[in-house]
């Protein structure tokens, strides 16, 4: 949706710069056919995150898994992830409805209404995510720094990851409860003839939001994109390079001291959270500042649409980065891939693994049998 020449800038950029103006403008006439492009392939992509995340999801609450509260938390970043997604499946299913139903109208009460509720459990799934990802890579980094302390050596168990799921879940809900009023259902005339009682409801920006110029809007999508993209990204930046760094000086120690932990579970848990935390920040840092960015020109409508359009295709990236945790898990975890095989050949094999005293233990039962 780009405007196909630049004679009316004042209005599609308001407060910004002529020249700067008719910069966007061509600017615009190759973005969006390229940015359209590359967001026909969002709905293939939330499925696919669904249907790997589910996967993930199982693997992660096995039983051998749940012994680290590593382990719980990535569960319930695949969880989340497995809500964000639902809203594209949403979309899709408008599109090919007549596949499925004779006459069926979109503009219904429920069907408007599941679509705006779908649109808040994205949000709220991504905000929960993100935080949940930071405190994985803060975690660690405690565990790292303080490998003798049983204090913090507790934080690796599960009940430290349930303590911090449920406050995630608690502290961000009242956010997504307030987006949710940015909605107004109002009844207008049918755009067809499956309509219930001649009638449809549209989604509009309520009053409360629009209210002297959308000031109330303005601030919240900034507010919301700080505390759910910008400031968590920030920090995990902060908690990752401080990994880094406590990895290089325990990487010293080791030759000095017997008593750290060396073991290739903890290297490779190690190495997982990096990957996980580097791989987010990378999308979903930009995310944030493009729909923050997006509230401020509420009143620009080109600059608040090429922005907004950005953001889609962060989400995009952010969603097909969901699809990579599971492979990222498999090449960097040991444990993780012993249970993954063990779960898909139903347990007949388990394979060796190596534990943190430095022994392996063989539970398959085709080499018990061989050991009897």
């Amino acid at each position: 949706m780009y405007i196909s020449d630049c004679t009316d800038l004042e209005f599609y950029y308001e407060g910004i710069q002529k020249s700067t103006a008719k910069s966007l403008c061509k600017f615009e006439k190759t973005f969006y056919p390229f940015s359209d492009k590359l967001l026909a392939h969002v709905n293939e992509i939330s499925i696919s995150s669904i249907l790997i995340n589910l996967v993930h999801f199982f693997i992660l609450t096995r039983k051998p898994m749940r012994t680290s509260s590593i382990n719980i938390l990535m569960a319930a970043v695949a969880f989340f992830d497995i809500f964000t997604s639902l809203l594209p499946i949403e979309v899709l299913f408008e599109r090919y409805k007549d596949i499925f139903f004779e006459c069926l109208s979109l503009d219904t009460y429920g069907l408007v209404l599941t679509k705006a509720l779908l649109t808040v459990v994205k949000d709220y799934s991504r905000r929960c995510s993100t935080w949940l990802i930071f405190f994985i890579a803060f975690i660690r980094t405690l565990i790292i720094q303080n490998p003798l302390s049983s204090k913090y050596e507790a934080l690796g168990k599960p009940k430290a990851s349930i303590i911090v799921i449920t406050g995630i879940c608690v502290a961000t809900f009242p956010i997504s409860m307030f987006k949710f009023l940015e909605n107004e259902f109002i009844e207008s005339l049918p755009r067809d003839s499956c309509a219930p009682n001649k009638t449809y409801i549209v989604n509009v920006l309520s009053e409360l939001f629009m209210k002297n110029d959308g000031v109330i809007m303005e601030y919240f999508y900034l507010f919301n994109s700080s505390i759910s993209d910008i400031v968590p990204c920030i920090l995990l930046l902060i908690v990752t390079c401080l990994l880094v760094w406590n990895l290089f000086k325990t990487s010293k120690k080791k030759a000095k001291m017997s008593s750290v932990p060396n073991n290739r579970n903890s290297r490779g848990k190690t190495g997982l959270v990096l990957c996980v935390a580097i791989m987010f920040f990378i999308v979903q840092f930009p995310y944030g500042l493009s729909v923050g960015s997006a509230g401020i020109f509420i009143l620009a409508p080109g600059a608040h649409n090429m922005l907004n359009q950005f953001g889609y295709i962060f989400s995009m990236l952010i969603t097909l980065n969901t699809c990579t945790h599971l492979f990222v898990c498999l090449f960097m975890s040991s444990q993780y891939r012993s249970t993954t095989i063990h779960v898909f050949t139903c347990g007949c094999i388990y394979p060796k693994t190596r534990m943190s005293s430095g022994t392996r233990i063989i539970s398959s039962p085709l080499n018990n049998f061989k050991q009897l």
